[in-house]
């Protein structure tokens, strides 16, 4: 390696990689060793590969390679591994290094560890589409999800019920025991009704004490099924502060296709069944009629 370079590299404030031409690692400096806990002892005569992680497709590396082989750089965010196991990220540069012919001689990377940066976006993106009390999907991310349900629907032929969850006497919660019982009392909720879903469906908080439910290729047997489960382990009372408060959901759904074929009308639909739902006294599952 030209001595000027490793100069440079030992004083990069970069992890430093070089490879020949073949893709085997030549040289790392220091910073790199400290960041991915290799040391060149073990690198040497091997590929970067061995940082891989399983993040990512085998397209992104068929673009790197495209890149490089064109003789153009190569910029992207990297999910790899550290040689202890645990995930980073990094933003990196790969460049192909020519000989007075314009040869390809060897390829050089630099990084920087970027995992605080990637693990905050990670958290403002999780903050847009979730709800904050709750951690459930939030309307926003309800509606995007329901209108790939129903187009997957459509184009499988296979069912789905959307269910409006609203829960009974709400209001008297935050006027006898105050709001922070009712948050308990929706945290509660929230945390039943997702432990009687499969992993397939979603429960979201789409409003003050309204939840939703998507319940893909489940018909109207199977979804009641379901859903009675969610009734259930919501009657029951909710420990806050020394009180156990009377607790109880009311849920009204419908079915598509046969209540409607379009996620505007299947959620006009489910709304007009949860109301019936809470004109008894709620507590209890109701499917659409129509009229």
């Amino acid at each position: 390696m030209d001595p000027a370079f490793r100069r440079f590299a030992e004083q990069c404030p970069d992890a430093v990689l070089v490879t020949d031409a073949d893709g085997r690692i030549e040289y790392v400096n220091p910073v790199f060793e400290r960041m991915t806990g290799y040391r060149l002892a073990d690198l040497s005569g091997r590929t970067p590969a061995v940082l891989k992680s399983g993040a990512h497709e085998a397209d992104f590396y068929r673009g790197l390679w495209s890149a490089l082989l064109a003789g153009r750089e190569f910029r992207a965010l990297f999910v790899n591994r550290r040689k202890g196991g645990e995930l980073y990220y990094e933003e990196k540069i790969i460049r192909p290094l020519l000989d007075g012919a314009g040869r390809v001689t060897h390829f050089a990377s630099f990084g920087r560890d970027a995992t605080e940066r990637a693990q905050e976006i990670g958290r403002l993106e999780r903050a847009a589409t979730h709800d904050s009390l709750t951690d459930l999907p939030n309307r926003r991310l309800f509606l995007d999800r329901l209108d790939l349900a129903v187009r997957q629907a459509a184009r499988s032929g296979d069912p789905l019920t959307l269910a409006l969850l609203d829960l009974d006497r709400f209001r008297d919660v935050n006027n006898r025991y105050g709001h922070l019982a009712g948050d308990a009392v929706l945290q509660a909720v929230a945390a039943r009704s997702r432990g009687c879903l499969r992993e397939t469906d979603t429960v979201a908080r789409i409003g003050g004490d309204e939840f939703a439910l998507i319940l893909p290729g489940a018909d109207e047997a199977q979804a009641a099924a379901v859903l009675g489960k969610v009734v259930a382990a919501n009657a029951a009372p909710v420990p806050f502060e020394g009180h156990a408060i009377a607790s109880g959901v009311s849920i009204g759904a419908c079915s598509c296709p046969r209540d409607g074929r379009e996620a505007g009308e299947l959620r006009a639909h489910a709304d007009i069944a949860m109301y019936q739902a809470k004109q008894p006294g709620g507590n209890r599952l109701v499917f659409f009629r129509p009229a």
